[in-house]
């Protein structure tokens, strides 16, 4: 990792478990506590901070869940390699059927790839959309390499089509990055770091203006990103050129200085290597969310109550299809690239450690 210190975030569910009893105590005996950086209690002298804390709160929803789903790729011309995409419709009706099953869920963001477009006109949208009909909350989407590149060109949907036919789920057509408050209090940036014709990714200076301007207008939002590609490289610090050129955006460190300079902007949600890691810098969540359509074959969900944030991992319930995506990657071109063909480790480096999975994150204060 280049001139950054990124350090793993150690919280467990446990540790929020431990808090919430000290905050019980706490109001039990009338003492004044502070919960996620906010202070609680019965107590003199509430502070001008607090009170323009509590204000800023007031019109935030208690709990906020949804559901980050990246990488589902859905196909019906794929052939399964270290991607799965035979099986891409079955995984996903899957992943989808989770989702519904959770009555507790506000929205859905697609972060990129989810159609391979690969099939002629817009075969492989319409079956994507034929099957999101059964879900009955919002979901906003962004780009990822393939729809921007379409494989062969002409024949699958462009990056205007693609955006018009999206129109009403963030995308919109000649605007590429988009803000959107799926419920009071949070802000979601949708970011396009695609560049068409390749896979790799930036952010032009044109738009990193708009989302300093974005953020801006929202001090008080709960800001989270969502891009298709790496904000950060996820992979230590191995030395793999190819992996730095393909996922890891151009100009990382001139958009994370960008987003690290705004507190309200919480966590940064990212697709496109397949892989599930959390990275914190300054308080500032990088998470990287697994593919759907690539072993583990996982989703993540994320609630947001107070000040802290509770990541879930979700793999599909089809364990023949988990066994074949263990064995393709395992034989794959990126376990050679990884760790010289280690089948042991590039399915853990894939999978994510538990404090990448099942974990309660701390948000940063404003």
């Amino acid at each position: 990792m280049e001139n950054e210190k990124a350090q793993n975030t150690k919280t467990r569910l446990e540790s929020g478990m431990n808090r919430r009893d000290f905050v019980k105590r706490g109001l039990a005996i009338g003492q004044a506590v502070f919960i996620g950086g906010l202070l609680v209690g019965n107590f003199a002298g509430c502070t001008t901070a607090s009170k323009k804390a509590e204000e800023a709160n007031a019109g935030r929803k208690k709990s906020i869940k949804f559901a980050h789903i990246t990488d589902t790729h859905v196909t019906f011309s794929g052939k399964n390699g270290t991607a799965l995409k035979e099986e891409s419709f079955n995984i996903f009706r899957d992943v989808i059927g989770q989702v519904n099953d959770m009555p507790d869920i506000d929205f859905i963001l697609f972060g990129g790839d989810n159609i391979n477009n690969t099939d002629p006109g817009a075969k492989d949208f319409n079956e994507f959309m034929d099957i999101m009909s059964t879900v009955k909350v919002p979901y906003f989407a962004q780009f990822g390499n393939r729809e921007v590149s379409p494989i062969p060109p002409g024949i699958a949907l462009s990056k205007s089509q693609y955006a018009e036919k999206m129109k009403g789920h963030g995308l919109n057509v000649g605007r590429y990055s988009w803000s959107v408050s799926p419920v009071p209090g949070l802000r979601v940036l949708g970011l396009d770091t695609t560049i068409e014709g390749h896979d790799n990714g930036e952010i032009i200076k044109k738009e990193l203006k708009w989302i300093k301007k974005e953020i801006s207008k929202h001090p008080d939002d709960i800001v989270v990103t969502l891009s298709h590609h790496l904000l950060l490289p996820t992979w230590g610090n191995r030395d793999i050129p190819k992996w730095k050129k393909k996922y890891l955006l151009k100009n990382y460190q001139e958009v994370n200085a960008v987003l690290d300079a705004a507190p309200q902007v919480k966590a940064c949600l990212m697709g496109h290597h397949h892989v599930s890691k959390i990275q914190t810098i300054n308080g500032l969540h990088y998470i990287a969310s697994p593919a759907t359509v690539q072993y583990p074959h996982a989703f993540r969900t994320i609630t947001i109550i107070d000040n802290a944030a509770r990541l879930e991992f979700h793999q599909i319930r089809d364990q023949r299809i988990i066994e074949l995506g263990k064995h393709n990657l395992s034989t794959s071109k990126n376990a050679e690239e990884y760790a010289g063909g280690s089948a042991g480790d590039i399915l853990a480096y894939c999978h994510g450690s538990a404090s990448d999975n099942d974990v309660v994150l701390k948000l940063r204060r404003d």
